[in-house]
């Protein structure tokens, strides 16, 4: 009526149960996770050659994540979504965009020239005005102001600095160039 059960083999069947299933899980977990990592890098490689003979024979490409740098003999163009700061290079005659965060920076340097192209979000409706503000009251000439609806855009120069600031629906792009 009564089955007899060894207690000690009972439990060693269910943990040796239990060792191969977090064993087989762990492997699984590992095996996808290197699956993965070569599909990235497999198609940041391919990325980087289809750009690289887009661009001519003397591009160097290498993409990393969220970072793309293209060296040419004309200069050096990278893009960083992984950048949420002001650069450090901007000069500080330039006042700080402190509107809205900061999703992406851009930075292109030809010919001694810098540029730089930051990407906001979160950008409140009166940010243009109060940026046109602080842009003034730093020594920069207004050249160029629109508004329309939400949003607007404005360009000015001081010496060999221009800022061109476009605002609308939360989002902003600052675009800032320094000629050498």
């Amino acid at each position: 009526m009564y089955k007899k059960i060894n207690l000690k083999q009972s439990i060693m069947t269910h943990s040796n149960t239990f060792k191969f299933k977090y064993r087989l899980t762990l492997f699984l977990v590992m095996g996808i996770t290197t699956v993965l990592f070569s599909c990235k890098r497999a198609a940041e490689k391919t990325g980087e050659k289809i750009l690289e003979k887009s661009m001519g024979d003397d591009a160097k490409v290498a993409i990393e994540d969220e970072k793309i740098v293209i060296e040419t003999d004309e200069g050096t163009f990278t893009t960083d979504a992984t950048v949420h700061s002001w650069p450090k290079e901007i000069s500080s005659e330039v006042p700080e965009f402190t509107y809205g965060k900061i999703t992406a920076v851009t930075t292109q340097e030809m010919e001694g020239d810098k540029n730089w192209v930051l990407i906001f979000e979160e950008v409140p409706q009166t940010a243009l005005e109060q940026y046109k503000e602080q842009l003034e009251n730093e020594g920069f000439e207004i050249k160029y102001t629109a508004t329309a609806g939400t949003g607007g855009h404005l360009t000015c120069e001081k010496g060999k600095l221009t800022v061109m600031a476009m605002v609308g629906d939360g989002s902003a792009t600052l675009t800032i160039g320094s000629q050498q």
